[in-house]
């Protein structure tokens, strides 16, 4: 009786293993086609949402708000940015903002930023001319940091220099000659109209009429002072020149019969 009960355990044992061996046989069948379906789906809705972004005339640029512009229009930056026509998800910033500056050298600074579908928007800082430097009827402006670029008109606040217009190598208004500019234009002084004179710098006519060589690089506040100095002695003892050099504040000259 023994035997036989533990034979008939064993035979039950058997078939439940049997069982339980082909439903997970066929669970494992059935799962991959299923997985599959789904990759297709995806496949095709991945497909599907491209062909859209490409070709839907929306997510293209054809307009862009520009923000910040005074002397240079709005569509100028526009076309400058190369924008016009180009899908949003071609556009990186950084080069759009790079390509407007290297268009228009009035722009000192630029940002751009673009979202979905096709929206931009271009916040520009302008260069704000200190100076109006005529080079033989070719005007220009110049701004604080030396930049020189072509004039949109006349300077009602600026001065003007005439003369040669001195660069470095980078096309900027030579160093010496903007630190003076920037030292006469934060002592207040009244020099406008300036001439600028290869060899000597800065020169201009002061109210009394007399011609005023100050030169360039720093230290024009010294030499203002000095030409007040010297310009007391000069009328206390009933002289006239014809010029006043104070380029070298420790020597300071006046002639009152050489034009140079």
């Amino acid at each position: 009786m023994v035997k036989s009960r533990k034979r008939g355990q064993r035979r039950k044992g058997r078939r439940f293993e049997t069982a339980s061996t082909l439903v997970l046989g066929r669970a494992r069948v059935r799962r991959p086609s299923k997985i599959r379906h789904s990759l297709l789906l995806l496949l095709i809705a991945v497909a599907a949402g491209a062909l859209w972004l490409a070709l839907d005339d929306r997510f293209y640029i054809y307009h862009a708000d520009v923000l910040g512009v005074t002397s240079v229009s709005p569509n100028e930056v526009f076309r400058a940015s190369g924008l016009p026509g180009l899908h949003i998800l071609w556009v990186h910033p950084d080069e759009v903002e790079a390509r407007i500056l290297a268009a228009l050298p009035t722009v000192k600074s630029a940002r751009v930023v673009c979202g979905l579908p096709a929206k931009c928007t271009i916040t520009v800082v302008e260069r704000e001319p200190m100076v109006m430097w005529d080079e033989g009827g070719q005007l220009w402006w110049i701004d604080a940091d030396g930049v020189v670029f072509p004039a949109q008109g006349t300077l009602s606040d600026g001065w003007l220099v005439r003369g040669p217009l001195p660069r470095d190598e980078d096309g900027r208004l030579d160093e010496r000659v903007r630190v003076a500019l920037t030292e006469l234009w934060t002592a207040g002084a009244n020099v406008s109209p300036l001439l600028y004179v290869p060899g000597r710098g800065l020169v201009f006519t002061d109210e009394r009429g007399w011609r005023v060589i100050v030169g360039q690089g720093p230290g024009m506040a010294e030499r203002l002072r000095v030409l007040e100095h010297l310009a007391a002695n000069l009328q206390a003892r009933g002289l006239t020149p014809r010029f006043v050099d104070v380029r070298f504040p420790d020597a300071p000259y006046y002639s009152e019969k050489n034009e140079w």
